[in-house]
């Protein structure tokens, strides 16, 4: 049953979505996964209503599960050195363009082999769920005021 129809209740939806992408940037930020600010800024959000209801997505670049979790051992894309390159640069870990490619060449071999130090390590970092936990009972409130808004409406035509 789709119950969010009423333009309020999509404009709270979006305010909430878009400061949940906010606390996410923030909290991306406080555990250091965020070396260019390219991730974090590849951040959206979608409302859509589909047939089962109304539907928040956040979206974010694909590599965006690597950074979370780490990577494991195997295949690695065929331009990750310079991805590497690029990384050690917005690190600040730079030395000259040769040292660069020499580092980035090392780490993108140790991830092949052994996988990432925060795959190996089994230490992700999460987070989405500090945000979601944080957010959630805007959200409850949010969906309790529609609710009320559309039996209101609907069965007593206030």
């Amino acid at each position: 049953m789709k119950i969010i129809t009423d333009s309020k209740t999509l404009s709270d939806l979006s305010n909430w979505a878009d400061t949940l992408i906010k606390r996410i940037q923030v909290e991306m930020e406080n555990q250091g996964i965020n070396a260019s600010g390219n991730l974090s800024n590849s951040l959206e959000y979608r409302i859509t209503d589909e047939g089962d209801g109304t539907h928040i997505q956040v979206l974010a670049d694909p590599y965006f599960i690597y950074a979370e979790g780490g990577r494991d051992k195997g295949k690695i894309p065929r331009n990750f050195t310079d991805i590497l390159k690029q990384w050690i640069k917005d690190k600040g870990l730079s030395v000259n363009d040769k040292e660069d490619a020499q580092f980035a060449s090392s780490i993108a071999w140790k991830i092949a082999k052994h996988g990432s130090a925060r795959h190996r390590d089994k230490n992700p970092a999460d987070v989405v769920g500090p945000a979601l936990d944080e957010m959630r009972p805007k959200l409850n409130q949010i969906l309790e005021s529609s609710l009320v808004a559309y039996v209101n409406d609907s069965l007593f035509g206030l």
